[in-house]
């Protein structure tokens, strides 16, 4: 009796080399057996892919690829397997014959199953995410092992067989969205430590989307993204994958991006990985921002490296834009280059308003604070604030020059508004520039699962959902004497705020069809 009813929840009975596989009917509320079969366990599994998918929250597995020695595979029912990656019990949507990438097709001797994603609203993670997080570098990275365990049954040559097949599958990856970046280099070269002041060989990873015929028509431009603090390292695929930076390859922001007055649309998508962080000023660790990154040189030497070699850029549309760390450094460069980038989108940026305490080895002094993903300490408090500017007026009249478009939530509590980009805003205001803009949202919720909640952080998930259209009212921000709002009003429902850029007549929809009209007419 006990076996029977092992056999009748399992639908397996016996050793892995022979089986009995159970057929079943409903009758009633009830499941009784209708047939058992003697089975054999299937050999012809030549290569077991994870299908990696990047969301608004990080990656997701969310196929399972299987390469068969066999051609003639039939009879796929998702009811007949069971799934465990990463060791978190997957569901099976659906099962079908496959090309290596995961798409249907037909007799190709590849087994698809697609599975349901699951978002834990408290790790903030989907479960068997392939990312593990390294609490020692603050760095995303792939985890060191990822085990596939699979059970179900399948027709081959119309014969019946059993899959019970459980590996380690890391370093078989198949991901459409990092494949989208399909140029891949390096710069490398000998600059001065801002802290040490010895000369130090550096190197930059890159990746690139590149439109589709692109050397054919008119010149297009160019998108620079910088990423965040967790996506640093020597694997540009962390970056693509870690905050979705592939949507920005994606039709849903490459239609705004338009060549002359013609149809042609489309733009580059250059995205630059530091080793370490862009707000490392010299001392391998991530800084808070009232400092000169390591990284500034090489940074432009990598983009015009990459510019000079691909002569389809239009080198007067060349735009920025980063979040957090990246978001810093967006900031860092218009002030240190004022006169290259068309445009520039700091998102949570991290560049700071006032200086903070430093060592006499010139790293900052902290008080051992420890910073939460959530916020419970921000990165603020863990330094201490001088009275003394950053954001010196001589910096101001710098980035004026090039039109920006802020980003930020209000319970951003990692990098607190009211330290850094809304002082820096209302300054940019007050000495005259008339083309910034700053949408300012009151939390930050996401699309990808219905009513999930980001720390607000987060906010390049607006960004790169293409979710950010309101503005903030200049004229409140430029006379308000509050020094804890600036005259900011968060607003998600205006999606940034209550009023539209508008620029020499013309009003824009949203942050992208903004960027797309900046153009450098002159540039050095």
């Amino acid at each position: 009796v006990v076996l029977l009813f092992v056999a009748l929840i399992t639908g397996v009975i016996g050793n892995s080399a022979n089986r009995k596989w159970i057929s079943r009917k409903k009758i009633g509320n009830a499941k009784v057996s209708e047939k058992t079969v003697d089975l054999s366990n299937y050999d012809g599994i030549k290569k077991i892919s994870i299908f990696v998918q990047g969301f608004e929250s990080g990656p997701a597995v969310s196929k399972i690829i299987l390469e068969m020695t066999d051609f003639r595979i039939t009879n796929l029912n998702k009811n007949d397997w069971k799934i465990k990656t990463n060791r978190a019990e997957r569901k099976v949507k659906d099962i079908y014959v496959s090309d290596k990438k995961g798409e249907k097709a037909f007799d190709t001797g590849v087994v698809t199953l697609e599975l349901e994603n699951v978002f834990n609203q408290n790790t903030l993670k989907y479960e068997g995410t392939p990312f593990t997080y390294n609490r020692e570098k603050f760095f995303n990275e792939w985890a060191k092992e990822y085990i596939v365990e699979i059970e179900g049954k399948i027709t081959v040559n119309g014969k019946d067989y059993l899959v019970n097949k459980k590996e380690n599958v890391i370093n078989n990856r198949v991901s459409t969205d990092t494949e989208l970046f399909n140029y891949r280099s390096s710069f490398t070269g000998n600059y001065k430590n801002p802290i040490t002041k010895k000369i130090e060989n550096l190197k930059l990873e890159m990746a690139a989307y590149e439109p589709e015929n692109f050397k054919l028509g008119a010149k297009k431009p160019l998108i620079v993204w910088l990423h965040g603090q967790g996506e640093g390292g020597t694997d540009p695929d962390i970056d693509i994958l870690g905050t979705e930076t592939s949507a920005l390859a994606k039709e849903e922001i490459q239609k705004y991006f338009t060549t002359g007055g013609t149809d042609t649309k489309g733009a580059f998508v250059l995205a630059v990985q530091s080793p370490t962080y862009w707000m490392d000023e010299g001392d391998g660790t991530n800084g808070n921002g009232s400092g000169n990154s390591r990284y500034t040189q090489i940074l432009m030497d990598t983009i015009k490296e990459y510019v000079k070699h691909n002569p389809y850029v239009d080198t007067s549309r060349i735009y920025l834009a980063g979040d957090s760390n990246g978001g810093y450094m967006t900031v860092n460069m218009i002030i240190t280059y004022p006169d290259y980038f068309a445009a520039a989108v700091p998102i949570c940026e991290a560049y700071a308003y006032h200086e903070y305490a430093r060592n006499s080895d010139g790293t900052y002094k902290t008080n051992n604070l420890e910073v939460s993903a959530g916020g419970k300490n921000s990165a603020v408090s863990r330094f201490t604030e001088t009275k003394k500017l950053w954001v010196t007026n001589e910096k101001i009249q710098k980035m004026k020059k090039t039109p920006v478009w802020f980003i930020a939530a209000a319970d951003d509590g990692i990098v607190t508004p009211q330290k850094f980009s809304l002082p820096t805003y209302r300054d940019l205001l007050k000495a005259g520039a008339d083309n910034a803009w700053y949408s300012y949202y009151e939390n930050v919720t996401g699309t990808d699962e219905p009513n999930s909640r980001f720390p607000g952080h987060f906010s390049w998930i607006y960004f790169l959902n293409n979710q950010v259209e309101g503005v903030q009212n200049r004229d409140k921000i430029k006379n308000s004497k509050d020094e804890t709002t600036f005259g900011f009003e968060s607003s998600n429902t205006g999606k940034g705020g209550n009023e539209k850029a508008q620029l020499k007549g013309k009003t824009f929809e949203n942050v992208f069809e903004w960027m797309n009209s900046q153009k450098k007419v002159k540039r050095k």
